[in-house]
């Protein structure tokens, strides 16, 4: 894998956990506070799609760094599709600052 397909793998990884790891805090404190009991259920779900999304992220530059990674596929598509999970989760993560911003 060429010198920029790396990178690009790399800011995408590293973009996609630093915004899976916001989420996680944010989620974690939200189900510590709230009340009811299908809220925190609600949040704690959330919560566990973004660890996942967090830990995916960090096996991908983990694999990226120890043997090269290549995609299964075209690294275009992958950057493509991997750009994908980088934005709903960088969606969400608006959706945190906005929140905590409003004191929620």
């Amino acid at each position: 894998m060429s010198i920029t397909w790396r990178a690009a793998v790399a800011g995408l990884e590293a973009a996609t956990a630093l915004c899976a790891a916001v989420n996680l805090a944010y989620f974690l404190h939200r189900a510590i506070s709230v009340d009811q009991p299908s809220r925190r259920t609600a949040v704690l779900v959330v919560a566990l799609i973004s660890l996942g999304t967090l830990a995916e992220s960090l096996v991908m530059i983990n694999s990226l760094e120890s043997n090269g990674f290549v995609p299964l596929f075209a690294p275009a598509a992958w950057v493509i599709a991997r750009s994908l999970t980088l934005a709903g989760t960088g969606a969400i993560s608006a959706l945190v600052v906005r929140a905590m911003g409003r004191g929620k």
